[in-house]
């Protein structure tokens, strides 16, 4: 994990980590099922949904997904890659890594050549497991296995096993159980003191007291408010710099027909993930998977001064353009840098954006057809 942010907004960033991989998981779960199937790829890799929830075994890597996976005494050539509601592996061989994202994630009598990266809300490595690397985040994380190193983020986090190395962790409460053997350090970035068993046994505990968000002082959060909106200001000014044609045509949209921009955006939201997802696990469309997030990202990171520049266009149609979109820029920049609230203004900017740039492609599909039907022939000889 990255080492030059500090311990608080690492816990922070990794939080809100957990939380969007809740909305993906969400979403993923309203479609899998419902698309069931299993197969295997000339390559021996093995796709699989609800359809076959207990694979015996896979000569190269596993994909799956769906509710639950019940893996038991299989043989895994190469990597598992899985996503769903609850996810159990237990008395199997790994020869590569494993990547699983579900609610809950439980890894038992298991070994893994390669690394173990999991994010969830209960997740633990359990007795009899073995691998190179755990990295784990969750709501609540263990360590009963083994492991060479580890690098653990939760609310509580829970080592009770065998670390035979460095062990990072970013919690609100640490426990180091009885059976803990870690042969190097713990750098503990907690926010109280840690329960130690008895027998526990440490290299060497460093402990970076965080600090609660509750002690966030108002200078830090005008302080951020402040940023927000110049950073916003800025990039609206330049959107209207550069498309000054495209914030003019969404201003006229919302006031014209706002009803079919925010539908467009409302459902191109819901299915951008499930659509993401399923081009992953389809492999052939890995590079439409993507360009889609790439996409996706682009107008999450614009979607803000996007929005404030249209809506102020629209309100202040008459003035200068470029000091309607610094405004708009401001008003939207401070609106989702504000506490509780700015998730809600960003998520509504970006259903916004979406809904615009689905509104302007269909708008162009239906007039390349018009245009070509209303194109003369040529005279024939």
């Amino acid at each position: 994990m990255p080492c030059n942010l500090g311990p608080s907004t690492k816990r922070h960033k990794a939080q809100a980590r957990i939380a969007l991989l809740f909305a993906l998981i969400a979403l993923a779960l309203t479609v899998l099922p419902t698309a069931s199937f299993a197969g295997t790829d000339t390559a021996g890799n093995v796709l699989a949904t609800e359809a076959d929830s207990n694979p015996s075994g896979s000569e190269g890597d596993l994909y799956w997904a769906g509710q639950s996976l019940n893996l038991d005494d299989a043989s895994i050539d190469r990597d598992i890659i899985a996503a769903g509601d609850s996810l159990s592996i237990r008395d199997c061989t790994v020869g590569g890594a494993i990547r699983l994202a579900a609610r809950t994630i439980d890894i038992s009598k298991t070994a893994i050549d390669g690394s173990v990266t999991v994010a969830g809300q209960h997740v633990v490595l359990n007795t009899g497991s073995a691998a190179n690397c755990f990295y784990a985040m969750g709501e609540t994380v263990a360590l009963r296995g083994s492991a060479k190193s580890a690098a653990l983020a939760g609310s509580t986090v829970t080592i009770d096993g065998t670390v035979d190395g460095d062990v990072e962790v970013w919690a609100d409460k640490l426990i180091l159980g009885k059976n803990a053997r870690i042969t190097g350090t713990v750098n503990a970035h907690i926010a109280q003191d840690p329960e130690r068993a008895e027998g526990a046994q440490v290299g060497s505990l460093k402990i970076d007291r965080t600090e609660n968000e509750s002690t966030s002082t108002i200078n830090d959060i005008i302080g951020g408010i402040v940023a927000a909106a110049l950073s916003t200001c800025f990039v609206a000014i330049l959107l209207e710099l550069v498309f000054p044609r495209a914030t003019a045509s969404a201003a006229g949209m919302l006031r014209q027909r706002p009803t079919p921009l925010w539908v467009s955006g409302l459902l191109g939201t819901v299915a951008a993930v499930p659509a993401v997802l399923l081009l992953i696990i389809s492999i052939a469309g890995l590079s439409l998977a993507g360009a889609l997030m790439c996409a996706v990202i682009g107008i999450a990171l614009v979607s803000a001064a996007f929005t404030g520049t249209a809506i102020a266009r629209m309100v202040g149609h008459n003035l200068n353009r470029y000091a309607m979109a610094a405004a708009g820029g401001i008003a939207a920049g401070t609106l989702t840098a504000l506490p509780l609230m700015g998730s809600f203004i960003s998520g509504v900017a970006f259903v916004f954006t979406l809904g615009y740039v689905i509104q302007i492609i269909w708008r162009n599909a239906r007039l390349k057809p018009q245009q070509a039907a209303n194109t003369p022939g040529l005279p024939s000889a």
